[in-house]
């Protein structure tokens, strides 16, 4: 398994790097030899302007660009542990990631550092270094200018603390998943063991720098690839990613599987079969069979391949799709396990399940997380048998005698939303906040051809008046995937006989058009 830091690798480019591009955007390309200079330069600023030493923690919340990508690897030449934000998402919620992960440094916008502080309290606000986007990436240049580059980088373990990626949380918090820079490397590292990214290679970047998906960051330096970063507003509209695809000569894709659903059905790809395009990767929730077929018949070049994951822990398993897809096939299984980790399925008291029955997908392995920042209890609570380099999914699933395993729920209210982890937990809490809101209930409904939306429902004896002010609420509080797209209002809720909710009559009410 990779030892070395993906950053070091930088510093001893092999022959032919130096002027590659090792970035590409609508702004322009940024070769390996400027990424080299660049992370160099944010880092030297980082340790002798700035006083960031090894281990301390530096907040981003800056768009995809190539400033971005600089400043991200500069944080971890320095040694330090750079913590994502969701650029332009709601400032109540990046202020209580930012009071939890107490920053040594936040690094935005001067429009974003003004909405955060007028969030925040004069105390908790953290020291912040405004960054604005330029034309070509040059927007670093005036910070870097009076200060001496770092020559080299100080010693960094492969578990060294890298990053800390925020995800929704049961408590009705945010929930920060701690990755060692071995986790990284494993990501991005050849070789795969189904297909590997070459120099040849152009990606595609659609995930915003607070997902782990953005860890495609560092394919370029893992493979001498190209990864063309697709800007927010790119990203809005599939038919201008294909546009992109189409003219870069994209050969790799890798999204959730919501992104290619839009793909499909508002990118324009009948005429335009990407023959660049070589290989189609997909993530979260299930991607219908129509879509698929679709999808597949667009781009007749392409392999496809369903990858099933989470946060915690890379790539658990992985299913090459069969072309031609099978008529009949319902649904796509999960996949073969990973060489990459030892995989159990157990029972709810930690017992492995003989095969063919249901069982919680457990992991072993080396690029497991380190750990849930500043939780103790949840971290030691999805280990298996005690061990730190484990993982309790919260899947269940079946190991068929073909060696796949097959999806069959979630233990608990973790759902997929267009591809991002949501906890309706969260939601919950989100609407309880309201005075007028006795209790709620939160669930994922399915709406028509594989797509799923929340809905809520609240106990209230409020008017019609509540529903605007809860939306509003939500808004403010909530990433755009978790807003309830309906919330029902109701005097009282569906009840068992125990005087509990009856959660299944509930999510049927929530349910009907």
């Amino acid at each position: 398994m990779p030892q070395t830091p993906i950053v070091s690798r930088l510093l001893d480019l092999p022959p032919g790097w130096r002027n590659r591009p090792a970035f590409a955007s609508a702004a322009g390309n940024l070769s390996f030899e400027a990424l080299r200079d660049g992370m160099l330069g944010f880092s030297g600023w980082l340790a002798h302007t700035a006083g960031v030493r090894p281990g301390e923690r530096i907040a981003i919340c800056l768009p995809k660009n190539l400033e971005a990508v600089q400043i991200i690897f500069g944080i971890l030449a320095t040694g330090a542990i750079y913590v994502p934000l969701q650029f332009d998402g709601p400032v109540a919620r990046l202020s209580t990631i930012l009071r939890s992960v107490k920053p040594r440094l936040l690094v935005t916008t001067a429009e974003m550092a003004a909405r955060i502080a007028a969030e925040m309290d004069r105390a908790d606000m953290p020291p912040t270094q405004v960054i604005e986007a330029s034309a070509g990436g040059r927007g670093l240049a005036p910070l870097l200018s009076s200060v001496a580059p770092a020559g080299t980088i100080p010693a960094i373990g492969a578990d060294d603390l890298a990053a800390i990626i925020f995800t929704s949380g049961s408590t009705g918090q945010p929930k920060g998943v701690m990755l060692a820079h071995r986790s990284i490397a494993i990501r991005v590292t050849p070789p795969f063991e189904w297909d590997e990214v070459g120099q040849a290679d152009r990606l595609i970047i659609l995930a915003g720098l607070h997902y782990v998906a953005s860890f495609d960051l560092f394919y370029p330096v893992a493979s001498g690839c190209t990864a063309y970063l697709l800007s927010d507003q790119e990203a809005m509209f599939p038919d201008r990613i294909v546009e992109v695809m189409e003219r870069d000569g994209t050969t790799i894709w890798k999204s959730t599987a919501s992104a290619l659903r839009l793909l499909a059905e508002r990118g324009g790809l009948e005429g335009r079969p990407l023959p660049a395009l070589r290989r189609v990767d997909f993530v979260g929730e299930p991607l219908s069979m129509a879509i698929l077929h679709r999808l597949m018949a667009a781009l007749p070049h392409a392999a496809f391949l369903h990858r099933f994951g989470a946060t915690e822990a890379y790539c658990i398993a992985q299913y090459p799709v069969p072309r031609p897809l099978p008529e009949d096939a319902t649904a796509l299984p999960l996949g073969r396990p990973s060489s990459k980790y030892r995989l159990s399925l157990r029972d709810e008291d930690g017992r492995e399940v003989v095969a063919g029955e249901h069982g919680e997908i457990c992991v072993i392995g080396p690029s497991v997380m380190l750990g849930y920042w500043g939780d103790p209890s949840l971290t030691a609570a999805k280990r298996v048998d005690d061990r730190p380099d484990s993982f309790r999914t919260g899947d269940f699933a079946t190991l068929g005698v073909d060696g796949l395993l097959r999806w069959a729920g979630r233990q608990d209210q973790v759902v997929k939303i267009h591809g991002h982890r949501i906890d309706l937990g969260e939601i919950e809490s989100v609407l309880k906040s309201h005075a007028a809101a006795r209790d709620c209930a939160a669930f994922a409904v399915c709406v028509g051809d594989a797509r799923t939306e929340v809905r809520a429902a609240v106990l209230t004896e409020a008017t019609e008046a509540l529903e605007a002010e809860l939306k509003l609420l939500c808004i403010k509080r909530l990433p755009a995937p978790a807003r309830p797209a309906r919330i029902l209002r109701l005097a009282e809720f569906p009840l068992l006989t125990t005087g509990k909710i009856d959660r299944r009559a509930l999510q049927t009410l929530v349910s009907e058009p």
